[in-house]
């Protein structure tokens, strides 16, 4: 019998103060009130300089792991998602394994972009189901911890050229504890899937390992390709129907039906996309929750941070659909069952 694969502790951490609508306009030569229209966003937060989403993640992961009563040395394997590692190599996972004291077992990035969380549940659930040949899980993937975590103020283009991107991206981290249980929210199902005919509709071109030489040139820098770009005027028709396709399905393969969800949370880097996904998916307005609207698109950590201010307000059996879809072209859904 496969085990119950359970989020056993989540913890989160948004940087630094909220950065309002009226303080980043300016920057971006806008009013306040235009750059809340064209973004849908109400504030953001931006990491100090000098941390990566390693450091936003230690502080998430100790939340997560003492809500899991689990400590560094009964972890077998951690997770970390993310768009924007610390460095090139090696991977963020490695800077949180250091940081975090843990011992010496697996740490790896993946990278799923926006559906990062979806793909990490999956792939973490994925470890704890192991069996072995005489039906016992395997011990090494009791307790796998899962961070997304991302840091775009460094890499954001604060002038009028770059408000497209620099006016809804943010900055945040998330960390669950994932495995076998009886308490926490239950993961029922999650798909998640890659256009990758779609890459270059939304993404960052530069440093690129295919540049010969320098990987950075002086044409680069003067072309702003080195800062995230992204058609999302294109991208919003395939949005809707990928994320609206992917609910149904995780929501048929957990047994309910999309409004028959106490929550579902979309997260897509443009709010009125997500809300037209859910009016698509017949969402009341007081289920539906955009974590982009609230505190900026965070890729990889937006559902995870919203799922943790959700789960207070739930009670046990409550179903919880969680949604996202973004640079890669990737999209993807999962649907939990909240626990005791």
């Amino acid at each position: 019998m496969q085990p119950e694969i359970r989020i056993l502790g989540l913890g989160t951490h948004l940087p630094g103060p909220l950065v309002s609508n009226e303080e980043l306009a300016p920057r971006l030569g806008m009013d306040a009130d235009s750059l809340r229209r064209d973004t849908g966003i109400e504030g953001r937060h931006f990491t100090p300089s000098g941390e990566g989403p390693s450091d936003l993640a230690v502080v998430a992961a100790r939340s997560a792991l003492a809500a899991a009563d689990t400590t560094v040395d009964d972890l077998g394997l951690m997770i970390f998602a993310t768009t924007t590692p610390d460095v090139a190599f090696p991977g963020a996972a490695c800077f949180l394994q250091e940081k975090l004291g843990v011992p010496t077992i697996g740490a790896l990035d993946i990278r799923a972009q926006s559906a990062g969380f979806v793909a990490g549940l999956d792939l973490a659930a994925g470890f704890c189901a192991e069996v072995q040949a005489d039906g016992s899980a395997d011990a090494r993937y009791r307790r796998v911890l899962l961070a997304t975590g991302e840091v775009f103020a460094s890499g954001l283009d604060f002038s009028p050229a770059g408000r497209e991107m620099a006016g809804r991206l943010a900055d945040g981290a998330a960390v669950a504890i994932v495995g076998p249980g009886d308490q926490g929210p239950r993961l029922l199902g999650a798909r998640w899937y890659t256009d990758g005919t779609l890459l270059e509709s939304f993404w960052t071109e530069v440093a690129r390992s295919s540049k010969v030489a320098g990987r950075v040139t002086r044409e680069d820098i003067e072309e702003g390709r080195h800062f995230p770009h992204a058609d999302l005027p294109s991208l919003r028709a395939v949005a809707a129907t990928r994320m609206a396709e992917v609910a149904r399905e995780v929501a048929e393969i957990a047994g309910f039906t999309c409004s028959e969800a106490a929550r579902v949370l979309i997260d897509y880097i443009e709010p009125d996309v997500a809300e037209a996904v859910a009016a698509e998916l017949g969402i009341a307005t007081g289920k539906l929750v955009v974590p982009t609207a609230k505190f900026g698109h965070i890729m990889t950590a937006g559902l995870a941070i919203a799922l943790a201010d959700v789960l207070p307000e739930l009670v046990a059996g409550d179903k919880v659909l969680l949604v996202a879809a973004g640079s890669g072209f990737t999209w993807g859904a999962a649907a939990l069952e909240v626990g005791r």
